[in-house]
């Protein structure tokens, strides 16, 4: 009987230490789990700043041009090439700008499209952001469109960018840029 107790305090305490160890194994494997790799979340910061970034430059916007006639001139312009190339030629001469979509100068009409669009997108994934065009021509640097996510902090801390989207007009070159962050 003596021998029967001893076994069974020995199978007992067997699996107090089985449960233990499961235990801190568990606390181990939670830890590593909650911590997250700082390099995988810039990497897909970056890249998602990147593929935001390129999707929007390609982007056609209809333009609803009312322009001087009675005729309402519908067309859909790339934001990338046609809006960006006159908001950067008619910046700062209003009556110069060659598309007046809803009635606005084309740089107004930039700013609230991409505005529009990034809220669209980023602003649902709860992701903070920043948008800058500015028109670069020998050493002046004039800031076409800004535009920040909806609680207006746009990305002052840790931030990660799409790189220089850059395009070559009369006027000198645009730089268009995306930060995100989180």
């Amino acid at each position: 009987m003596v021998k029967m107790r001893k076994k069974s305090q020995m199978e007992i305490i067997g699996l107090v230490i089985i449960v233990i160890l499961i235990a801190l194994g568990m606390l181990f494997m939670a830890q590593f789990a909650l911590k997250g790799d700082p390099k995988k979340k810039i990497f897909v910061r970056k890249g998602l700043a990147y593929s935001t970034m390129g999707a929007l430059m390609k982007t056609d916007i209809l333009c609803k041009d009312y322009g001087l006639s009675s005729k309402i001139d519908t067309k859909y312009l790339a934001i990338g090439e046609k809006l960006v190339d006159d908001c950067a030629g008619s910046f700062a001469d209003t009556s110069r700008s060659t598309f007046m979509c809803d009635n606005q100068h084309s740089c107004v009409f930039l700013g609230e499209t991409v505005a529009d669009l990034l809220n669209q997108t980023l602003g649902k994934w709860n992701k903070h952001y920043e948008f800058k065009s500015n028109l670069v021509y020998g050493t002046k640097v004039i800031l076409l469109v800004n535009v920040t996510d909806s609680s207006g902090k746009g990305c002052p801390g840790e931030r990660d960018t799409s790189g220089l989207f850059p395009f070559n007009t009369p006027s000198g070159i645009v730089e268009n840029v995306l930060y995100v962050c989180d």
